[in-house]
């Protein structure tokens, strides 16, 4: 073979090394390009929203609603809750439910938050029927509303005449007087989230 030949078959050499390394480097443009779309379109997907937390409060479990442990209508002694010392009367509202007329002591947490537990509570009807006593327990603070601050508070109908406030024993405990035209049975509940006393009198 001759310089001349040689000239030629080291040229045509060089020409195909080139020609492939173009197109490898096309190749990996390509490749490079559709990771990048992959990827950014991965990242252009909306998350699902995180589920809400479901923890309670500190200090605060979750409620449990106590029914009256003795029917719906009693003349015995009833308890409901669990003592818990420090809470708040909020407020104290009544009304008539036809067959029953109904009066709710609601509570609350010492900075007026909804409280999560059953509150305590203790009621027991006089030796003539006509007056339930109960008992709250661990209030060491009363609401802004006006008829937590009222000694007696007149209901006026039937059978319900007044509600009043009675002396405590302790300085955890607030006692109430339910006053009735005649002699009644009643039915004790208590009621988390928010945390209430329900007293059901029988007509």
């Amino acid at each position: 073979m001759n310089r001349s030949q040689l000239s030629i078959l080291l040229a045509i050499a060089v020409a195909g090394a080139a020609v492939a390394a173009w197109l490898g480097g096309c190749g990996g443009s390509g490749s490079s390009q559709a990771a990048s779309t992959t990827a950014a379109g991965a990242a252009s997907k909306t998350p699902l929203p995180a589920p809400e937390p479901t923890t309670s409060p500190p200090g605060q479990t979750q409620p449990q609603e106590q029914a009256a442990a003795y029917g719906p209508a009693s003349k015995y002694s009833q308890s409901v809750g669990v003592l818990i010392d420090g809470i708040q009367l909020k407020d104290i509202r009544w009304s008539d439910h036809g067959a029953f007329f109904r009066v709710v002591f609601d509570m609350a947490t010492p900075d007026g938050r909804p409280l999560l537990q059953v509150p305590h509570a203790q009621a027991s009807l006089s030796g003539d029927g006509k007056s339930i006593r109960v008992v709250l327990g661990g209030i060491r603070s009363l609401g802004d509303s006006a008829r937590v601050h009222t000694d007696e508070l007149k209901v006026g109908g039937s059978p319900v005449t007044t509600i009043d406030r009675l002396p405590a024993l302790d300085d955890q405990s607030v006692v109430y007087g339910i006053y009735v035209t005649k002699p009644a049975s009643f039915a004790l509940a208590g009621i988390g989230s928010p945390g209430r006393i329900v007293v059901d009198i029988i007509k």
